[in-house]
């Protein structure tokens, strides 16, 4: 009774489990953390990670004993614990451990894969008509990723807090409850006797015989791995530090274009066939990484609302050539294999590739000395041994630059709207809120240099709840021996912030615009986007020579 909109419902809260952590996470690794770009990819791997392990001895106990929504339901009550444990590790932790948390989400991404082949197995097996029309529940999973980040931007800080694991553990908590009041769906249980075997990975590679299809794994795998999984941890963090509004709510543009070029999809592949929509997937993901690479807005924006093309056309028309290619006893086979280098192996390489650009390209500036400023410990906190409230090798975050230019972009800052609504004007959206230097307001749209900077108010010098990382104090040996971080309240002087201008500008007499200040403290972003462009490219090129569509491909009976 029913059974459409309780699958919906099911399928929102589904996306919105993993689309919770995945847009926030890697600011908050980032800004937040402080982890290196390494940890970062291995935090994003979960998921890979979790589709190559899980089906070693989950998937197995799922097909044979246990109907689907009962597994669903411990996996995403085990899952959703291990996200909440992750929340709060981050919200009671001075120094959040990379090995726990590491330990926590491979813990979530195993036990979230294998529900993704489960929900989908209820929906095939209770919608109605669904062999005769495309079962647009799915559209629900996008729907929940969206709503999800969404009410993160709003309500809960984005990506400077760790609130978005606790609201992904909860909603898995609930699925998990939910999913025993879905329609029941059996085990299939063992092959019957004298049923036709796939021959397994064995079978699957004889496949490759065929030139054309081997071609279009290559290529589609190669493509596959500075995509999605290089793509997602990195989209926060670019987008905070180039400056632009409410960083984690721009995300859920990929999404919206999503529903759109899903719905599309079908009648582009009549229209100009795999090969064609394959090969504009990928130039989808290399025109998207060289807008990303321009410090403009109007073009990452254009870059972000391509992603129906990046993922509909790359993926999904991967897994429809991969069918059209594989004999009826193969075509699971062949499917397995595509999701084991698309969403396994090319994922796992993706997010470390990410980790290893992101450190090879490193802000020029990050942190700035604090010279004769002044730093005072927030109540119940103490400096550690060795450091005094003069003490000249600490390092501090560099004062904030928000936009103070009156636009319409104002309005994508959902928190700060929020805010405004319920009469809350202290807080400064996505950012961190505690921070209550803003050369935006400061300088009124004038450019910083020596002399607008002598004209500051003292008194308004001031960031509160700074946090003061191990790295911070580098410079003290005897310090950093037993460092803990802690919280405080820094007094800039208008000395320090001078010598730091001319520090950024490389000259005595400087004139410093927002653009100019944010560039020197974000990522080489250009060469972050750029490489893998030309990667994706480089297949691009051969399939575009080599490939050919799977109508053309000899049969294999």
């Amino acid at each position: 009774m029913l059974v459409y909109p309780r699958l919906c419902i099911a399928y929102f809260c589904q996306f919105a489990i993993w689309g919770a952590w995945a847009g926030a996470l890697g600011g908050y690794a980032s800004s937040v953390l402080d982890f290196t770009g390494p940890n970062i990819g291995w935090l994003y791997n979960a998921i890979p990670l979790g589709a190559l392990i899980a089906p070693l001895f989950i998937g197995p106990i799922a097909d044979r004993y246990f109907s689907a929504q009962k597994v669903m339901s411990v996996l995403h009550f085990i899952g959703g614990l291990a996200l909440l444990a992750c929340g709060w590790h981050c919200m009671t932790s001075d120094a959040p451990s990379f090995p726990l948390l590491m330990g926590l989400m491979l813990l979530s991404g195993i036990c979230y894969m294998p529900t993704m082949g489960l929900i989908n197995s209820v929906v095939f097996k209770h919608l109605p008509g669904v062999g005769v029309a495309p079962p647009y529940v799915f559209v629900f999973g996008t729907i929940g990723w969206i709503i999800v980040n969404l009410v993160l931007a709003a309500f809960f800080g984005g990506a400077s807090t760790a609130w978005f694991f606790v609201v992904a553990g909860i909603v898995s908590v609930f699925l998990a409850l939910y999913s025993l009041t879905l329609p029941d769906t059996p085990p299939k249980g063992a092959p019957a006797p004298g049923e036709k075997s796939s021959g397994g990975s064995l079978g699957v590679l004889s496949l490759f015989k065929s030139f054309p299809f081997a071609i279009f794994v290559i290529c589609a795998f190669l493509a596959s791995i500075p995509a999605c999984n290089y793509f997602f941890p990195a989209q926060v963090a670019f987008l905070s530090e180039r400056g632009y509004p409410s960083p984690l709510a721009l995300t859920t543009l990929n999404q919206f274009s999503e529903i759109a070029f899903m719905l599309a999809l079908p009648f582009c592949i009549a229209k100009f066939g795999l090969k064609k929509v394959l090969l504009i997937g990928m130039a989808a993901w290399i025109i998207r990484y060289f807008c990303f690479a321009e410090p403009y807005f109007a073009l990452v924006v254009f870059g972000l609302l391509l992603h129906g093309f990046c993922y509909t056309f790359l993926y999904v028309a991967a897994y429809m050539y991969a069918d059209k290619v594989a004999p009826p006893h193969l075509k699971a086979s062949a499917q397995s294999m595509m999701v084991f280098l698309l969403l396994g192996v090319g994922q796992i390489l993706g997010g470390l590739g990410y980790g290893v650009m992101r450190d090879a390209n490193p802000p020029k500036f990050t942190e700035m000395s604090i010279v004769a400023s002044k730093v005072v410990p927030t109540a119940g906190n103490a400096l550690p041994d060795g450091i005094d409230d003069g003490a000249d090798y600490l390092m501090v975050p560099i004062p904030a630059w928000s936009e103070a230019e009156d636009s319409l972009f104002q309005y994508l800052d959902l928190a700060a709207q929020v805010n405004k609504l319920i009469g809350n004007t202290e807080e400064a959206g996505e950012a961190v809120a505690t921070r209550t230097v803003d050369f935006g307001r400061l300088l009124g749209g004038q450019r910083l240099t020596p002399a607008t900077i002598r004209e500051m108010d003292p008194s308004q010098l001031v960031q509160e709840n700074v946090r003061i990382s191990r790295t911070q104090a580098c410079c003290a040996d005897t310090a950093t021996a037993a460092f803990t971080p802690f919280t405080a309240t820094v007094e800039y002087t208008r000395d320090s912030l001078v010598e730091l201008g001319r520090e950024i500008a490389g000259a005595e007499d400087f004139s410093l615009d927002r653009s100019q200040w944010l560039a020197a403290q974000s990522h080489d972003w250009t060469q972050i986007w750029r490489l893998p462009a030309i990667f994706i490219f480089v297949c691009f090129l051969v399939f575009f020579l080599l490939g050919r569509d799977p109508k053309d491909a000899p049969e294999t009976k």
